[in-house]
């Protein structure tokens, strides 16, 4: 299963992504079947301005929290 860091940078990516008005926002664990990452973070957007909006406070969100980049 996911490691604790790995589910608390998905959290963080989500409630970036919520403070930015994203929908439908679901966390999946897919470290039994990838190697490159442990979760997934997937929401939905209204449109691409708000989509851009998202990924720009998520990435924000985790930097701060000191993830590194991919």
């Amino acid at each position: 299963s996911a490691t604790q860091d790995s589910i608390a940078l998905a959290t963080v990516a989500a409630q970036a992504a919520a403070d930015k008005k994203a929908t439908d926002i679901l966390l999946v664990d897919v470290s039994e079947r990838l190697a490159i990452t442990d979760v997934f973070v997937v929401v939905t957007a209204a449109n691409e301005r708000q989509v851009g909006a998202i990924v720009d406070a998520v990435e924000q969100k985790l930097r701060e929290a000191g993830a590194a980049a991919a």
